[in-house]
Formats: C-alpha cells, structure tokens, sequence
C-alpha cells in the first residue's frame, strides 16, 4: 500500500513523501540488493506525473523484477527509488519510459544497498509520519460523509500502557490540557494491559488534530506506553 506524507527538511520547508509501506514486513530482500534510483525535474504532483510513475514502477517491475519503494518529492525534483535483483537494463528501460512520457531532464544511478538503508531510514515513515497518515484516513472518511470539521464535539482517544501507575500518570498530566476519562478498559492477554479512553470536545481541523495527537503521543510515550488513534461522531 503506498501512503504519502510530509517531511521538513533542513530548513524546516514541508515536503512530500510517498512510500511502499508494506515492504517492511519483508525488509530488507536479500534477493534485491540493488538501489535504483531516477530524478526526473517536477514540481508538483499532478495527473502526469502519476501516470509517469505507474508507468515506470510496471515497466521496471515487468523487465526488472523491481519493486517500487517510494518517491520524495523535493525542491524541483520527482525522485524514485525502485530495488532489484541487478541493475542491468535500468538505464534502458527508465529511458523507454520518460521518452513515452516527453522526455525529462533528469539525473540517475544504482548502487547496492544490501541493509534497505535508504528505505528504512529515509522513506519509511517514523511515528509521527505514521500518525499524520492515520489522521488524514479518518478526516478525509468524515469528509466523505458529509462532516463539518469546524464543528466542535467530542473526541476519543485511546491509550494503553504497561502498568497502572503508568497510565494514572498520564491521566494526570493530561487532565491539565483538558482530557477527562471516558472508560478505563483492561486486558491481561496484552504487554499492554491498562488501557483508557480520554475525551475532549474540539475542532477536528487537520491542524487541530495535529497538535492534539502529537500531545498525547508524546505523554504516552514519556510513560512508555502507545497511543492508539482516535474517532468520533459526524459534525
């Protein structure tokens, strides 16, 4: 499934990173050692460039074997990164495509990445990435049902940790930002046994949810414990 996210990079400027997720249940591929890698001149993510990337992710996957692991999208330039068993034959075919496509100005190469580092360390995304897209799921399926974000109204959040002092912590210290408990809920099958259930009436903005989950992200995380998503009602 390949989700998309922001990043900041050294000048804290926003950009776009779009990323394979499930190939980190089998990374890295011992039988893909190989890192390849095309920068194509774009600026924006549109219908062409879509369809450039689902052109070149089949041609490369067809002739190649290669599995597409993701592309940043960053001052100016689409860049994509594929892994495959060898890198004969890149050159060629990535050639075939952009020429399909109009032509690019552009920048390529391989090399051997036998540990996945680039995809591991650079495209998958870490908690935050990973809670900011969890978060876009849920607005975008409000949206699709006809909500008001502006609308003020209760929210849930659920949080679990290992021990019980270490969620009354948390409970307290949240207290103080607005947070009352909904439900305590418990669960002896899990490292994570004590769990609650946290409600607060707000906006369900993007920017809103941002700041709310980063917060409890980080108090669960300060009790080492997880913090699990949220939901409510229709605005």
């Amino acid at each position: 499934m390949v989700e998309f996210y922001e990043l900041l990079d050294d000048e804290n400027v926003p950009y776009r990173c779009d990323v394979e997720l499930d190939l980190i249940e089998e990374s890295p591929q011992e039988e893909r050692p190989w890192l390849l890698w095309l920068f194509v001149k774009a600026d924006r993510v549109d219908e062409a460039l879509e369809s450039f990337t689902e052109d070149l992710a089949t041609a490369l996957n067809t002739s190649m074997d290669a599995v597409f692991a993701g592309r940043v999208m960053k001052e100016g330039w689409a860049e994509f990164y594929f892994y495959a068993l060898q890198a004969k034959r890149f050159e060629n075919i990535s050639s075939e495509v952009m020429v399909r496509h109009g032509g690019y100005v552009y920048e390529r190469g391989s090399s051997k990445d036998a540990k996945w580092e680039m995809y591991s360390d650079n495209l998958y995304p870490d908690a935050y990435g990973l809670l900011s897209i969890q978060n876009r799921h849920t607005i975008t399926a409000l949206l699709e049902a006809g909500d008001d974000l502006s609308i003020p109204r209760e929210v849930e959040h659920y949080l679990f940790f290992q021990t019980k002092t270490s969620m009354e912590r948390a409970v307290a210290q949240l207290a103080s930002h607005g947070f009352a408990v909904k439900e305590y809920v418990h669960d002896d099958e899990s490292d994570y046994a004590y769990g609650v259930i946290l409600i607060k009436n707000e906006m369900i903005t993007p920017e809103i949810v941002e700041e709310t989950t980063t917060s409890l992200y980080e108090s669960a995380m300060q009790e080492h414990g997880h913090y699990e998503g949220w939901s409510t009602v229709l605005g």
